[in-house]
């Protein structure tokens, strides 16, 4: 990122103007970002990118009703025509009776080790060394493959500032690897895929990544069709995390206080074993969910959200706390500087259990282990239907041959009351995610 790039004076420039224009509250956010991409295609790479995003995001409140605008350009001209767009927008917007006002500034110990300076000094050839890595990889276990996926690496400066007090620079950097691979063998077919992210480039293993997604695609060779049927279900971290993550999306902001998810109702239920806790922590040093402070400036802190399979929290911002009639639990978060500011999880942690993945299958008589599937709900009714694109017949308690063609379908909520073991060992994503192996005790399966 070019160091000339100044988004803290663009910022200063909109708060001198909007401090004149007698609105009730406003904040100002910048951001600049560097990105470096590689795109992997067939059997290589085919593209790398550099790509700079500068932009500021002006939100303004008068008489409870917002206006905001946003510009790319840092020009100060275009400051000034942002600022005045936004206020005009806000002087005829409608009263938003749920709007409680802004957040007030809060002193935190600061979520150390976010920013690599070797991510900063990245050039092209770098990145498509590192991408050459995961291909490479790939070779060592079978040649032939046909693959597509990439590297990105990012570095992220953003401003915030609030009529309110808050005033807020931070700084941060991303590495992502992502190999999806494929071999034919006459008619047969094995695929699959592998990933990781981090901070910096150290924590990616990516020779690991290419070949570990080499043994998955080889692996599934040979899947045979099951029967439909419910079964249980052995749920890998992975696709186990998408179950995560379907439920931390319906608890989150606007749409679960106003009646909008499934999960909104659920507030003080059991909705699962009392074995099943689940921890949001935003303070996990290294983690790329983790940061001082969230979206709005509201200091970020360890939060349980399933408490002994009891839905404890809903995840806030100012907005949806108001609605709610508590105080924000600082998970505001800001898609850039881009206007809108919604809510989620920061890293989510399952607390282990105490059998082994292998015990888990062991006790298993008769089931499939998924080892890739989206099982994300629709988030207003819960329902899901999902292919298992990668998983194992289990029979007597042992992994047999893989499987296809299936699906599962039914309710996010029924699988986690059915949730009856979670394993003591599991995956971290990204230094703060954490989640086991998990066996569902019946799912609808269908077989083609």
């Amino acid at each position: 990122m070019r160091e000339e790039v100044d988004i803290v004076t663009p910022v200063e420039r909109a708060i001198a103007r909007l401090s004149a224009t007698g609105v009730d509250f406003f904040d100002v956010f910048s951001s600049c970002s560097r990105s470096l991409k590689t795109k992997v295609m067939g059997r290589g790479i085919v593209d790398v990118n550099s790509i700079i995003d500068v932009g500021v995001g002006v939100r303004v409140f008068k008489d409870k009703g917002m206006g905001s605008a946003s510009s790319q350009s840092l020009d100060l001209s275009d400051i000034e025509e942002t600022v005045k767009k936004a206020v005009a927008y806000a002087n005829v917007a409608q009263p938003d009776p749920y709007f409680k006002g802004m957040p007030t500034p809060s002193r935190a110990p600061k979520v150390t080790d976010l920013c690599d300076d070797e991510v900063k000094n990245l050039n092209p050839l770098d990145v498509g060394k590192l991408t050459k890595k995961m291909i490479e990889a790939t070779r060592e276990v079978r040649q032939g493959a046909m693959m597509s996926g990439g590297v990105d690496t990012s570095r992220f400066k953003t401003y915030l500032v609030t009529s309110t007090g808050v005033d807020i620079e931070d700084q941060r950097t991303m590495v992502g690897a992502f190999l999806s691979v494929t071999y034919k063998e006459g008619e047969d077919v094995g695929s699959s895929s592998e990933f990781e992210y981090g901070i910096s480039v150290p924590e990616i293993d990516f020779a690991k990544i290419g070949k570990k997604a080499a043994r998955k695609a080889v692996e599934q060779f040979g899947s045979k069709k099951v029967e439909s049927a419910t079964l249980p279900l052995v749920i890998a971290p992975d696709p186990a995390s998408t179950l995560l993550f379907g439920l931390a999306g319906a608890i989150s902001g606007e749409a679960a206080v106003k009646g909008r998810t499934f999960a909104s109702g659920l507030l003080g239920k059991q909705i699962s074993q009392d074995f099943l806790t689940v921890v949001d922590d935003g303070t996990i040093p290294g983690a790329v969910g983790s940061d001082t402070y969230d979206g709005e400036g509201i200091p970020t802190r360890r939060l349980t959200i399933l408490d002994r399979g009891v839905l404890r929290e809903f995840l806030h911002n100012s907005y949806s706390a108001g609605i709610a009639g508590v105080k924000t639990n600082a998970h505001a978060q800001r898609g850039g500087y881009g206007i809108s500011v919604g809510a989620g999880p920061t890293n989510l942690l399952v607390r282990p259990g105490d059998c082994s993945k292998d015990e888990m299958i062991a006790d298993t008589r008769r089931g499939v282990l998924v080892t890739g599937a989206m099982l994300y709900p629709n988030p207003v009714t819960g329902e899901f239907s999902s292919t298992l694109d990668e998983g194992f017949l289990i029979e007597n308690g042992e992994k047999g041959h893989p499987v296809k063609n299936l699906m599962a379908g039914g309710h996010l909520l029924e699988l986690y009351r059915g949730v009856d073991m979670i394993s003591k060992e599991g995956r971290t994503y990204g230094r703060g995610h954490f989640v086991p192996y998990v066996r569902v005790s019946g799912v609808r399966l269908s077989g083609n």
